[in-house]
């Protein structure tokens, strides 16, 4: 039998056994600790099966560990206001409109010992554009002078793009005007690694408990099958961290997980939408489970190179016949919102005026008739993720005359597919790691979308999406965005958008503070309350 217990009843148990255990050594050793009242946050998660090196990690969930260790030069907090980390105040550009002058906090110190400087900030660029390194997610930092070069391997230094001047200041410089970078230096792909540490690990970086930096909480161990544990950095350059301890303890499914949370093994996890229907009136989950909006949505992409899907009214026919409204309150048990277009409610840009797209199966099949009128056939994919949504897309093309053929492909095969662009119709979530809408829309830019099985090429809508990344003043920037999302939903109908998720986490009552700002569930203000 499984005997549940609140949190002040399992600290009361170890600082017992712990009381035991120095009677029978040093009993000295913890005389003026206060044992029951240390705080120790377990986390549930499914295993990331991949280094702690966002260089080369583009999973977001990954950020629930490395934002604990590394910190970038500026970061989005989960409120999603862009604060600075390591940096004294936000930059800005001077000018010119390419010089970022930056000047880095005095005496951080790094989880090794060591003091953070300038030089560590221009050997982690530098990693990030080695070829030896295989980074991958280098997209938003390239704009840095010689960046394009060292990717091309015809020069090996940033020497121009990051100008030192002391162990504290220094200046990026970019190759062109970007509106992007500095909100971009707040995402974890920008973490800054200790030169002499990362260097040292080589290839091994990020694996086992090789991953060292300035962040609130070190790693102590870390097996990525089981569990990684964390101890507050007691030489943290900002406010002390709130938790002795943080546990991360991996899954292998969705219900054990949450069944561990039901038994009191773990404190905080997420819900996954596929169980949250089956757990949601749980009595353990009941009053402990809480909303949350990421920054993106789920929608159909169309392979715009299939003849089938060549004529806009076919597009604009297979957005009316889809009952949003319906699918978000029925299929998705209210936890969504109908999508009104590609950018999602907390990103500017973001047209409020704009309904949510029209439910019309009857203008469905005129344009049907007009555009197709030898009938349309779809060969419709999905993962398992997205299937439940899917199989409601296909009834509604299905009641306007559409022979819809849908399959669950494996996700490694789906991926290799949809991005060699041999998908002509699919399910997808895509998520910004940021609230700004180039994160979104850069998707269907001519160059990317080839990549995502679109082949969507709009000059206008291109050009829309390019002065925005260049647009310094915030609203006039939000207003590119808005047309450039307004040209390709409701004009070009080039993808459909379906609905907004809102996914869902639950958490123990002793857990304070916990906040989910996108998708990372940041372990920076959480604290414990001991008495409960």
């Amino acid at each position: 039998m499984t005997t549940m217990m609140g949190r002040r009843t399992f600290l009361e148990i170890a600082a017992l056994s712990v009381g035991l255990l120095a009677g029978c050594g040093n009993a000295a050793s913890s005389a003026n600790d206060d044992v029951s009242a240390r705080k120790v946050l377990r986390f549930g998660m499914g295993s990331l099966g991949a280094p702690l090196d966002m260089q080369k990690n583009g999973m977001s969930v990954a950020g629930t560990l490395t934002d604990s260790i590394f910190e970038g030069l500026l970061t989005w907090n989960d409120d999603l206001h862009l604060v600075p980390t390591l940096l004294t105040e936000l930059p800005s550009f001077a000018d010119d409109g390419v010089t970022l002058p930056c000047e880095l906090l005095p005496g951080v110190t790094v989880h090794d010992g060591s003091t953070l400087t300038t030089e560590d900030v221009k050997f982690t660029f530098e990693r990030m554009f080695n070829p030896a390194t295989g980074a991958g997610n280098y997209e938003f930092y390239q704009q840095i002078k010689g960046a394009r070069e060292m990717l091309a391997g015809e020069r090996d230094n940033l020497d121009e793009g990051i100008v030192i001047e002391d162990d504290t200041h220094f200046s990026f410089v970019l190759s062109e005007p970007s509106a992007t970078f500095i909100p971009a230096l707040g995402v974890f792909y920008a973490h800054i690694f200790p030169h002499e540490a990362c260097a040292a690990a080589g290839d091994l970086w990020g694996l086992d408990t090789n991953a060292i930096g300035t962040g609130k909480y070190l790693l102590e161990s870390n097996d990525d099958t089981t569990q990684a544990v964390f101890k507050r950095f007691e030489e943290y350059h900002g406010e002390r961290p709130l938790l002795d301890e943080i546990d991360i303890i991996y899954y292998p499914d969705g219900s054990t997980k949450l069944n561990a949370f039901k038994n009191g093994d773990i404190d905080w996890c997420d819900i996954g939408f596929s169980l949250y229907r089956e757990y949601k009136d749980d009595p353990d989950f009941v009053g402990n489970t809480y909303p949350y909006l990421p920054l993106g949505l789920q929608f159909v992409n169309l392979n715009l190179n299939d003849p089938q899907l060549a004529d806009v009214r076919v597009r604009q026919a297979l957005s009316l016949a889809i009952n949003r409204q319906e699918l978000v309150d029925e299929v998705m048990d209210g936890q969504g919102q109908a999508a009104s277009g590609f950018l999602t409610p907390q990103i500017p840009g973001f047209d409020e005026a704009a309904p949510a797209f029209e439910y019309n199966p009857d203008r469905a099949r005129e344009l049907l008739n007009e555009a197709a009128p030898d009938g349309l056939h779809i060969d419709f994919r999905t993962r398992a993720l997205f299937s439940t949504v899917a199989t409601a897309i296909q009834g509604y093309w299905q009641a306007v005359g559409v022979d819809c053929d849908l399959q669950q492909m494996d996700n490694g095969i789906f991926m290799q597919d949809w991005a060699a662009g041999n998908l002509q119709v699919l399910v997808n979530g895509w998520f910004a790691d940021y609230p700004g809408g180039d994160g979104l829309l850069s998707y269907f830019m001519t160059d990317n979308a080839k990549n995502h099985s679109s082949f969507y090429a709009n000059p206008a809508f291109d050009e829309l999406v390019a002065q925005a990344r260049i647009e310094l003043d915030a609203d006039a920037q939000a207003n590119l965005y808005r047309q450039a999302d307004d040209i390709l939903t409701r004009q070009d109908y080039a993808t459909i958008p379906i609905l907004y998720p809102h996914y869902n986490y639950a958490a123990k009552p002793w857990v304070l503070n916990h906040q989910v700002g996108n998708m990372s569930f940041n372990m920076w203000n959480i604290d414990i309350d001991t008495q409960q």
